[in-house]
């Protein structure tokens, strides 16, 4: 997901790549504040982000800088989905989720992204992409988090998005003046799998103009 930004930022900053699944996000966020010390900057994408916005909610002085992709600032809209869609992950279908997931997420022409979501999401597990499916039915409502905020903020989203369209991105950027708004025509869910040379390009470029690399 982030191998690309971990090679091509790390003469800028130093980076490290966290995958965290607690019960709640308000949980995970802790955990991350636990275990990182001083300020950062935080780079988050769906699930991520919205773990990125706890964060920064929980901990604003820590956080020296925010890259967020494709991800909802609003609360669950169907909490009871998100329980149905672990419950059925748990219960023998996490093939059939990932695909129906990879359908969603990523434009059908982009066949290698596809594949390389199929590949991590087996490689992480049932179990995790479930607890992460449960934690997103507790996520808290972080716009007023990030109109509050006056931190350097990069927003990429992928235009052909079907769980957060470009609208929330856009949205976001209206709230928050000082931050830098890319929407990436033809790219889904995640960014920096379908886009990784061009969202480096653009993290660099953030980093450097920011002061933050």
């Amino acid at each position: 997901m982030y191998g690309d930004q971990v090679m091509g930022l790390k003469d800028l900053v130093p980076t490290s790549v966290c995958v965290l699944a607690q019960a709640t996000f308000a949980e995970s966020a802790e955990n991350l504040l636990a275990s990182t010390e001083g300020e950062f900057i935080l780079a988050g994408t769906a699930y991520g982000g919205c773990l990125a916005m706890e964060v920064l909610a929980r901990c604003p002085d820590r956080v020296r800088g925010i890259w967020l992709m494709n991800c909802q600032p609003g609360v669950h809209p169907n909490p009871d989905a998100a329980r149905a869609m672990s419950w059925r992950i748990r219960s023998g279908e996490h093939e059939q989720v990932i695909a129906e997931f990879a359908e969603h997420a990523i434009p059908a022409y982009d066949v290698v992204s596809r594949e390389a979501f199929v590949r991590m999401a087996r490689d992480t597990g049932a179990e995790v992409f479930a607890r992460q499916s449960d934690a997103t039915s507790t996520r808290s409502d972080h716009w007023a988090t990030l109109t509050a905020s006056k931190i350097p903020t990069l927003l990429i989203w992928g235009d052909a998005d079907r769980f957060v369209p470009v609208s929330v991105g856009r949205r976001i950027a209206t709230l928050m003046p000082h931050a830098r708004f890319v929407s990436l025509e033809g790219c889904g869910h995640f960014p920096t799998l379908e886009r990784p040379s061009l969202c480096t390009k653009l993290a660099r470029r953030w980093l450097t103009e920011s002061g933050l690399g």
